[in-house]
């Protein structure tokens, strides 16, 4: 990349790479000050991590057309040190669309997937399924990516903020609550993270009822299972309630050590789908969104974030609270857990709520 001694903005580097199709990854971690910036300086994406740090991404489920990527940090810089480039005048707007056939699911069509969902719960098949939709939105015409990704990191705070593009899959955007997998040497924070309902006007006290608690329970006792085939030291804390931008949730946290030569990516192999977005059991209930969802995933509820093979950093999230940014249009998805107790209006309204968390800052 030609170097000039100018300092870079974040909408100039989004459009020299979106220019150049160079995949790259602008990410801020929870909590964080800082946002960071991955990029590669080649366009052909790696399917692995390798010795080099970077930024995986990964979908919901890997087949022929979503496989796992790896964007190597050929550039890793923090958002206000970038380096500087020879970038094209004119401002990128024309985001490559997604290849396959993206449709809205409307409200009438969402509920009955969801009165399938638990018919099939409560016949015994499944405990739980977890199902999802799409939004489409008008993009604005003012819309520029890299300014929207740094107000969603302003206004949420305790989120995984990111952008995400490569050539074959895009630019996706998103505002995570949740944690798959955190950490570094060999111990590492998971979270369970299921049950949901609008926040509370003041300090009111927070009920829930036995639908959240039994979605909780269930995500809760896969990773206790899967984490225990793997570390002989696990320690759990109690569900708690936390605030994800305008909803609440159960959370319950995992802190544990993997000893070698277990390693991160096995604990990510193991974990990966919980409960909390495909349902139990975790292999059929893929089966039945696979086969009953009215659209495709992609890399809605799969996992990403910054990793360093060196020294076995990983900072992964779910895939949640997420878009992607097609030409003229926004594609939203959002989702929410099924079991034997939902009510198909509610469960709408919850995700009708999960969007706000991207429309409201649009």
């Amino acid at each position: 990349m030609p170097i000039k001694p100018k300092q870079t903005t974040l909408t100039q580097f989004f459009d020299y790479c979106i220019l150049h199709q160079l995949p790259f990854a602008f990410y801020r971690l929870p909590q964080a000050k800082e946002a960071w910036v991955v990029a590669q300086k080649t366009q052909a994406v790696q399917q692995r991590t390798e010795k080099q740090k970077g930024f995986v991404f990964a979908p919901f489920k890997a087949d022929k057309n979503f496989v796992p990527v790896y964007i190597q940090a050929d550039i890793a810089a923090t958002a206000n040190k970038l380096p500087a480039l020879t970038f094209a005048k004119q401002a990128v707007t024309d985001i490559k669309a997604t290849k396959y056939k993206l449709e809205e699911t409307g409200k009438a069509d969402f509920e009955k997937y969801v009165r399938k969902a638990r018919k099939e719960i409560r016949s015994g098949s499944f405990k739980k399924i977890v199902v999802a939709r799409v939004l489409k939105k008008k993009k604005p015409e003012a819309f520029t990516p890299a300014d929207y990704f740094e107000s969603l990191s302003n206004k949420y705070p305790h989120a995984f903020v990111s952008l995400v593009f490569t050539p074959q899959y895009g630019l996706w955007i998103g505002a995570t609550p949740e944690i798959l997998l955190y950490g570094k040497g060999n111990t590492y924070t998971t979270h369970s993270l299921a049950g949901t309902q609008g926040k509370r006007a003041g300090n009111k006290k927070v009920n829930w009822g036995d639908k959240e608690l039994e979605e909780q329970k269930i995500v809760t006792d896969y990773i206790t299972k899967r984490l225990s085939k793997l570390s002989q030291s696990i320690e759990v804390t109690p569900p708690e309630t936390i605030t994800a931008a305008n909803l609440l949730h159960l959370r319950t946290t995992f802190t544990y050590t993997l000893q070698p030569p277990t390693n991160w990516q096995q604990a990510v192999n193991a974990l990966h789908p919980t409960p909390a977005v495909a349902g139990m059991p975790k292999q059929k209930a893929v089966k039945f969104i696979l086969k009953n969802e009215p659209f495709t995933r992609g890399f809605y509820s799969g996992y990403l974030g910054p990793v360093n093979p060196a020294n076995g950093q990983a900072n992964l999230f779910v895939n949640l609270r997420c878009m992607q940014v097609l030409k003229n249009r926004l594609a939203v998805y959002v989702g929410c857990g099924i079991t034997a107790h939902s009510v198909p209006e509610k469960e709408w309204q919850e995700t009708q709520l999960k969007a706000q968390t991207l429309l409201s800052v649009l």
